[in-house]
């Protein structure tokens, strides 16, 4: 039997282990992973949906890394949007995606991004960026 929980549980263990199946196939199948019983709220899912959550997450930031740090950027960026549409506030998405902007040389996007992040954090939590994000875009926001 196969449980695609348990698959994907395996998939992102393998990815932070360091194994190196290929990239595209693990952001396929990382990117289209779904919500755990959406409409279930019995507390054990709920607390299972999240460590799933969180779990994808990391995963798809690490696969940003790797496809930033290989030159692949448009697939960077479709690992990095997926993390930031799965939580929006979550900084070290926000990062990562900008980081892509930026090796790739698209200092106007990363400038948007970094904009757009900010503001959110501003109107859903009354919050500022934190000193990690304030120096990834320093330069940038200097000239």
């Amino acid at each position: 039997v196969a449980v695609d929980v348990r698959e994907l549980t395996d998939l992102a263990h393998r990815l932070f282990d360091g194994s190196e199946p290929g990239d595209d196939e693990w952001l396929s199948r990382v990117v289209q992973w779904g919500e755990l019983l959406p409409d279930w709220d019995d507390e054990w899912v709920v607390a299972e949906r999240e460590r799933i959550h969180q779990l994808r997450l990391h995963a798809l930031e690490l696969l940003c890394e790797r496809l930033t740090a290989a030159g692949r950027y448009g697939r960077a960026v479709e690992a990095c949007l997926a993390a930031v549409n799965g939580e929006p506030l979550r900084e070290s998405a926000q990062r990562a995606l900008i980081k892509v902007y930026l090796a790739e040389g698209n200092a106007g996007d990363a400038v948007v991004q970094y904009r757009s992040y900010r503001q959110l954090m501003h109107d859903e939590l009354g919050l500022e960026p934190s000193s990690q994000m304030e120096t990834l875009v320093r330069d940038l926001m200097s000239r």
